[in-house]
């Protein structure tokens, strides 16, 4: 009797299937970011994926960290603070995985969201000045069309 393997073609397998090797182009387009930074970040060691016949491939796990760089970048991460966070996670993860954390990893991610914390915060007191200065503009500004339309 010969077995035989059934899988369903749900949307979900198949777009596995999709993410699961796609080409930098296909990234590109799908995701919006240009070839260029997708190399540029391979070449930085940022997201190194695998290369056969001089392509690259992309997998599930590389679009994930993907997204997380893009959303690190958008939180004002500059490329090698999101670097230096994604090694440390990488190490925690293999000591969970063996069940020991390092403690100075912990701190290297803390340390380095707090510092980033701090920033954004002096940025929001900058724009909160700006955004001040800016109502008074509006409100003289306004004040003098009023006026205009009067006479």
């Amino acid at each position: 009797m010969e077995k035989t393997l059934d899988l369903e073609l749900t949307p979900e397998y198949i777009l596995s299937i999709e993410v699961m090797c796609m080409l930098i182009g296909e990234v590109s387009k799908k995701y919006d970011i240009g070839i260029e930074t997708l190399r540029y970040y391979d070449k930085i060691g940022l997201l190194t994926v695998k290369r056969k016949n001089n392509n690259r491939f992309y997998t599930e796990e590389d679009i994930n960290k993907l997204h997380y760089i893009m959303a690190m970048k958008d939180l004002m991460f500059t490329l090698d603070d999101i670097k230096r966070i994604l090694e440390v996670d990488e190490r925690i993860d293999v000591g969970l995985a063996k069940g020991f954390v390092d403690g100075d990893d912990i701190s290297i991610i803390l340390n380095e969201i707090r510092i980033k914390y701090d920033e954004i915060f002096e940025k929001e007191k900058q724009l909160m000045s700006v955004k001040k200065h800016l109502e008074k503009i509006i409100i003289k500004i306004e004040e003098i069309q009023g006026g205009n339309k009067n006479e």
